[in-house]
């Protein structure tokens, strides 16, 4: 856990933390308090003792295993407090009444003195190492002394209550319950913790090496489980087993918190290590944050700029699979010495990870820091001589500036990394400096993606269908599903800008399920009101198509649904086919065997094959509206149609126009004898309800006077 940070255990303790004070209500009434048998109480016991024992005891040995180090003077106490701790822990739960007797007979005030004793210790030792002195003991012999005197000091407490119990006053009677002696005692502690838990919470900017929140959390907790053991009346009984309990979850937080301290001298040996790049020999992306920080501060105090430019290896990866690892490491030795050569000293210059280096240029302008960046391209260019290897790799690289871009490190840095995600879209081996645009952008892409997680669930998509018409008769043949999204935040978003974010984050496939199962549900929904609906047609993503379950999960709907097989045509695209033919191939026949019609999507715009219109299992082309816009005037986009028509239909494939808008469109394709058309010309998307209407009117396409004639014929 971070410093300042929660998880699940953390989550545990706040909890524990609240229901302390019902609980202490609860039992502070002695019929509420139950008493368990002596023997099950004691196992219950001796396993909650000897887990504290052992805290107590690494607390001890991580300071006392410091050996080389130079010890903190408030670990050292805490060390020794909880070398005294352990000790009378475990002779306060060896003195149990029930237990084999140590040295005199066991009683309960014995081990209630132990456990008073235990109490004392750490409450102190934790008091000290809250309010003493970070100082170091450098002296091994000083400390072992220190050792040496905590053992005696407790070998004389302990022998004094093993042997002289009588001289304490008496802690419990039995019958009775605790006495006053006891419980101030209990609240004295208790007083000790609130009071070292309000230290630290003042000390928390001073106190160093250690994870704060778990110490405070830790001392509340034994505070808490102090006012349990004012409360029993038997020793066996709730109250005091809700004390260890708590007591428990306090020593786990302890040992996280003072666990801190044992890293901490080693960290600060190894420091040098991780502020550098084991392979190339540049600074680490650590050592890099740490040196744009002192930048950033330095030009705000002299009101100048600076520059960070993100350097990315186009196509490393695919390198480094070629090559191999060792080859690949020894291309990134070669860049990073390259880099260093292609630029002044001056540049501080650090290797992120895999592939992709950052540099920091202080006291430079824009214009400095693009000219830098184009250097580096320009360097950029010559191979690499690895051996009996030569390798050529550019580089892309995305440049920000302080403070117009930002001021603070994350956020130069993050810019950074857009603008070199841009210049990899744009080509790759390209400079792209962020601007605000480019920002915006990407925060528009974020909104969209952060607003998709929760759209499906708060139900803010919806689905619209628009008509497919049959040519023949300008009858209603079928339906395409459309996504829309209105958003509480954003808006109504398009599909064009949020269907490609659902698709690279993973969201389109709970999406696509929904609308594919909606789809379904609403042409049942149609066919039992009794309308003649067609067919519909949903689009499938690429995730979605890529899936191993997607016939399953058709089959589930269609079965959910009860919609006929028949009815359901996927729409997919030229691409999605061509990214894996034989495993595309096997998912469409798996699919038209179950009674789904596969349409091709955006037919001409892809990766167009011959080879797969005939040896696909395809129903239906989708010739895409880029060529159907400008039709009949264009030359180019009519021989285009009149070819995809005439090889569709040579093929026995029906043939559907998308974004039809004109009766030039119309008049064209209705004499070219394409099949069905679909567009503003008969109808825009229209919701689920609209649909009915239209249906109900038995709204025809007005067919050209010529076509209808010939229709009729």
């Amino acid at each position: 856990m971070d410093k300042n940070g929660y998880d699940a255990a953390t989550g545990v303790g706040l909890l524990l933390l609240a229901e302390g004070l019902p609980l202490l209500l609860w039992q502070a009434f002695p019929q509420n308090q139950a008493a368990f048998s002596q023997s099950g109480f004691l196992v219950v016991h001796a396993l909650m003792e000897t887990f504290a024992v052992v805290v107590a005891a690494l607390i001890f040995f991580i300071v006392y295993g410091a050996q080389d180090t130079a010890r903190s003077l408030r670990a050292v106490v805490l060390g020794y407090a909880f070398l005294a701790v352990a000790t009378f822990d475990v002779l306060h739960f060896l003195t149990y009444v029930g237990m084999p007797e140590v040295i005199t007979p066991n009683s309960t005030h014995k081990t209630i003195l132990f456990w008073l004793s235990a109490r004392m210790a750490a409450a102190l030792g934790l008091l000290a190492y809250i309010t003493l002195p970070q100082v170091a003991i450098r002296r091994e012999t000083s400390y072992r002394w220190g050792v040496l005197a905590t053992l005696t000091l407790v070998g004389l407490v302990s022998l004094s209550i093993l042997i002289w119990p009588h001289l304490a006053p008496a802690m419990y009677i039995p019958g009775k319950g605790l006495t006053t002696t006891k419980i101030a005692v209990e609240w004295l502690v208790f007083g000790l913790y609130v009071v070292t838990a309000g230290l630290l919470w003042w000390r928390r900017h001073r106190v160093a090496n250690c994870d704060v929140n778990s110490l405070l959390l830790a001392l509340l907790l034994m505070a808490v489980g102090e006012l349990f053991f004012t409360l029993y009346v038997q020793v066996s009984s709730t109250a005091n087993l809700l004390g260890h309990t708590y007591k428990v979850a306090a020593y786990y937080f302890l040992y996280r918190a003072i666990f801190a301290e044992s890293v901490r001298r080693p960290f600060m040996q190894i420091r040098h290590m991780l502020s550098h790049d084991e392979l190339t020999g540049l600074a680490s992306w650590a050592a890099f944050n740490e040196r744009l920080q002192q930048a950033i501060d330095k030009a705000r105090g002299e009101g100048s700029t600076c520059a960070v430019i993100l350097l990315g290896l186009d196509n490393f990866k695919t390198v480094n699979a070629m090559l191999g690892h060792e080859q690949g490491d020894q291309l990134l030795r070669a860049v990073a010495q390259r880099i260093r050569t292609s630029l002044p000293r001056s540049v501080f210059v650090a290797r992120f990870s895999g592939g992709t280096f950052v540099l920091l240029l202080q006291r430079t302008g824009a214009r400095q820091a693009r000219q830098a960046g184009q250097r580096l391209l320009y360097a950029m260019r010559d191979e690499f001589d690895l051996g009996d290897d030569h390798i050529a790799i550019g580089a892309s690289l995305g440049m920000v500036m302080f403070p117009q871009d930002g001021d603070a490190a994350s956020v130069l840095l993050r810019n950074a990394d857009v603008a070199l995600q841009r210049a990899k879209a744009e080509g790759r081996h390209c400079l792209v400096a962020f601007s605000r645009e480019l920002g915006e952008s990407i925060q528009r892409r974020v909104l969209i993606e952060s607003g998709l997680r929760y759209a499906l669930d708060q139900g803010e998509l919806s689905l619209h269908y628009q008509p497919k018409v049959a040519l023949d008769d300008g009858s209603i043949a079928g339906w395409e599903a459309l996504l829309r999204w209105q958003s509480d935040e954003l808006g109504l978003v398009s599909p064009a800008e949020f269907i490609p974010v659902a698709e690279e984050s993973g969201l389109i496939l709970p999406i696509g399920d929904w609308v594919l199962r909606e789809a379904c549900r609403q042409m049942v929904a149609w066919r039992e009101a009794g309308l003649e609906t067609g067919a519909m047609a949903v689009n499938l993503s690429t995730r979605q198509f890529r899936q191993n379950d997607l016939l399953e999960k058709v089959e589930a709907i269609l079965r959910e649904t009860g919609l006929p097989a028949a009815l359901l045509n996927l729409e997919i695209t030229e691409s999605m086919i061509m990214d894996n033919p034989a495993s595309a191939a096997e998912m469409m026949v798996k699919l038209v065997q179950l009674g789904v019609r596969v349409h091709i999507d955006d037919f001409g715009t892809g990766h167009s094959s011959l080879s797969y219109l005939k040896t696909f299992p395809i129903h239906t082309l989708k010739i895409d509206r880029s060529f159907i816009r400008d039709i009949p005037g264009d030359e180019n986009d009519v021989a285009i149609v009149r070819a995809i028509l005439g090889l569709g239909h040579s093929l026995g494939l029906q043939i559907v126009a998308e974004g039809v808008e004109t009766e030039e469109q119309l008049d064209y394709l209705k004499a070219e004898g394409c099949d069905e058309m679909q567009g503003y010309l008969f109808s825009r998307p229209l919701s689920a309800g609209e649909c009915e209407s239209l249906m109900r009117s038995a709204k025809r396409l007005a067919m050209p006077a010529g076509m209808a004639l010939q229709a009729k014929a």
